[in-house]
């Protein structure tokens, strides 16, 4: 005669919590994609307005040294 399992075996648990485990890592890894194209983008239109900066005070008048 088969011996009754419990409501759970142990490889039943061991699987449910790596498939919750995957699911997480999934949805963290898909929030943090999400994020760094956000933060791509303003490293981007950062960079352009310091480009601007440099450009004009290439181009400000200096006061002459002495």
């Amino acid at each position: 005669m088969p011996r009754k399992s419990s409501a759970k075996s142990p490889l039943d648990a061991l699987l449910a919590d790596t498939q919750q485990l995957v699911a997480r890592l999934l949805e963290e890894n898909r929030s943090l994609k999400t994020q760094n194209q956000r933060l791509g983008s303003e490293l981007e239109r950062v960079s352009k307005g310091w480009e601007q900066i440099k450009e004009l005070a290439r181009k400000a008048p200096r006061k002459a040294r002495r």
